[in-house]
């Protein structure tokens, strides 16, 4: 984007520029932008540049990630807004689709023998990355060159290869539309409705041997949805096995599109696949594994690399706090906690804040000390408001039930006995507990109505609960009690 933001200012003529200068007169930080790609050669400059420029009396008060992402609206606005709408196809066109594109220039040019032979090679780079989309009008412009040259005899071979690719393109269409199914499925009754739509991916993966992308893409989507399914998280063995496919496939074809066959693409599903980790690993109770994937994602999040700014999500705080707490870095968890406060205040989104200071409650209420208890009202009142914002909802990522067990277990540290009993009763609570059996260990805990007799056999039990536990969730619940007991 820095780039494109570079060259389009740059091809303004002098009258653009004085034009534009005048727009922006009401608008400092955009006058300074104009000022520093007035000022600057190098097109290739960085962040960093550009928002020392913008924000240089703010950068040792305010955090860099939050200046950044300021930069990031101002140049979206300078671009879309105030420039000339100029190079707009080199922003939303991929790569290959660039070059068809420059070859149809090439084409109306009457250059036609130079757009042939760069046609022969983006026809067989599109082959060897299954780009299917394409095939089809690379070869119709192929034909149409042979045709306009009199050179007939080069088109029964391209005839033959262009109605494969129609069936080709066809199939891959009808498979970009199952996945899309399949998405709308998982997200109103889960993936287990979704057999048929799998069923018909893997069906033209069998169809196709030939051409990866089918079989790699049933296998990326089957793993995806699976893995954030509970009906699945005690058959790994399914899991693992699509995880093992797209572990080999992803490894023998980087650069090949799966679903989406679009502009950075291959950055897109390289996040995917880190994200595939973290859940994997997360759901196989492997969580330094998971908190290492977690983290390398993070880390592109926060790069100098704009298309993963797109993955800077609500999920990223999310993922990346649980990660935190199941590996018992509590300290960095608290900073993220800060940093996703920070991320929806600078969105507008206040009303998601409620989330951010249940997520802080949750973390209290495992690294609970005394000098925290003066938090705890304002933290249950947040949590409060929280949970009458999502009940009913059953598709977020933290529930009712957990966070009303969230607000039971701060009242029991608080020592509101009385409290603590009543919200362990509600509904949406004991329907969380008895999903994972939860619900006799709480009550024995919370009530405590236990001799030390009782305590010391409660314990024993617990320790190998802990140690056979196979469910994320779960096993976090049994490490609370773990801890409160001593």
């Amino acid at each position: 984007m820095n780039k494109e933001l570079y060259d389009g200012f740059k091809k303004l003529s002098d009258t653009a520029k004085n034009e534009l200068k005048f727009k922006l007169k009401d608008s400092p930080l955009a006058r300074k932008l104009y000022e520093f790609l007035e000022s600057t050669d190098n097109r290739n400059f960085k962040n960093r540049e550009v928002v020392a420029k913008l924000y240089g009396s703010e950068m040792n008060t305010s955090e860099y990630a939050v200046l950044e992402n300021r930069y990031f609206k101002l140049r979206k606005k300078f671009t879309e807004e105030w420039l000339q709408p100029i190079g707009v196809s080199a922003m939303l066109l991929a790569e290959e689709e660039m070059d068809l594109l420059k070859c149809k220039q090439l084409i109306m040019e009457n250059q036609k023998e130079q757009a042939y032979q760069k046609l022969l090679l983006l026809e067989k780079t599109c082959w060897e990355k299954n780009i299917f989309e394409l095939l089809p009008a690379i070869i119709d412009n192929l034909i149409f060159c042979n045709q306009t040259l009199n050179r007939l005899e080069r088109n029964d071979a391209l005839y033959d290869r262009q109605y494969k690719a129609i069936v080709l393109q066809a199939d891959c269409y009808k498979m970009v539309t199952l996945a899309r199914e399949v998405y709308e499925i998982n997200f109103k009754r889960g993936v287990v409705y979704a057999k048929k739509q799998l069923a018909e991916i893997k069906e033209l993966g069998l169809k196709h041997k030939s051409y990866p992308r089918f079989i790699m893409c049933y296998h990326h989507v089957s793993l995806y949805y699976k893995l954030g399914s509970h009906d699945y998280l005690e058959d790994m063995q399914v899991v693992s096995r699509h995880y093992k496919q797209c572990r080999e496939l992803n490894s023998k074809y980087p650069y090949m599109p799966l679903v989406s066959y679009r502009l950075n693409y291959s950055v897109y599903q390289h996040m995917h696949y880190k994200q595939i980790q973290v859940f994997y690993h997360y759901n196989r109770m492997e969580f330094e594994d998971a908190y290492l994937a977690m983290k390398d994602i993070w880390d592109l999040v926060h790069s100098e690399n704009e298309a993963y700014a797109l993955f800077k999500t609500e999920s990223i705080y999310h993922n990346m706090f649980s990660s935190q707490r199941t590996t018992n870095r509590h300290v960095d968890a608290e900073k993220t906690i800060g940093h996703f406060i920070t991320f929806l205040k600078d969105n507008n989104s206040s009303m998601r804040l409620n989330y951010a200071y249940t997520l802080q409650a949750m973390l209290v209420a495992y690294t609970f000390t005394k000098n925290k208890q003066k938090d705890i009202p304002y933290l249950l009142e947040k949590t409060d408001e929280y949970i009458k914002g999502i009940r009913g909802n059953a598709n977020v990522q933290t529930t009712a039930g957990e966070a009303l067990l969230t607000k039971a277990k701060l009242n029991y540290l608080c020592g509101n006995i009385a409290e603590a009993i009543k919200t362990l009763k509600e509904k949406e609570v004991v329907e969380y507990l008895n999903r994972y059996t939860l619900t006799p260990l709480f009550t024995f805990v919370i009530n405590k109505q236990m001799d030390l007799l009782k305590l010391k056999d409660f314990k024993k039990g617990l320790y190998k609960r802990i140690a056979t536990c196979k469910i994320p969730t779960e096993h976090i619940e049994l490490k609370w009690l773990q801890k409160v007991l001593g």
